[in-house]
């Protein structure tokens, strides 16, 4: 009897670390910089227009494509066709960002996609770091898209 209980408890035991390891270790809103690792927080700020018209283009979207995944964050451009991407990531390095239309002829016509690369050294620095792994906060207000239309069909 006293052996049938023990293992019992051992397996209880063992469900339970095992669960509270597996969801303690898991982060599922965001791709986190790990302790002892550089980190900084990015925002990029720009607009989103036809080429031709030079009118603004709602409901683009904007992703931030890393080479981690699952890590690419994704925002949409509002009315005005603005739009502000904020993430923590590594600092340093290149940032990729691509523009595509995803509601085809909804926003006035079927556009074509775009990309933006911008190296980090060209972002301005709008908080400082911490003195320890932390960077601080870095800023791209310009990362403007012109988006032609396509000639496809949906």
């Amino acid at each position: 009897m006293k052996k049938v209980v023990l293992k019992t408890y051992a397996k209880v035991l063992t469900a339970f670390f095992t669960l509270l390891g597996t969801i303690t270790g898991c982060d599922y809103f965001e791709p986190r910089c790990e302790y002892g690792t550089p980190s900084a927080d990015f925002v990029f700020k720009g607009k989103v227009v036809d080429k031709s018209s030079q009118k603004p283009i709602t409901d683009i979207r904007i992703i931030h494509k890393t080479g981690y995944a699952p890590a690419n964050d994704t925002v949409k451009t509002n009315a005005n066709g603005e739009f502000e991407l904020k993430f923590n990531d590594f600092p340093g390095g290149n940032h990729w960002i691509y523009a595509e239309d995803l509601d085809g002829t909804e926003n006035g016509g079927l556009y074509g996609s775009d990309s933006l690369t911008v190296n980090s050294s060209q972002m301005k620095r709008i908080k400082k770091g911490d003195g320890s792994w932390y960077q601080g906060a870095f800023e791209k207000t310009d990362a403007n898209f012109s988006l032609q239309k396509s000639d496809k069909k949906e």
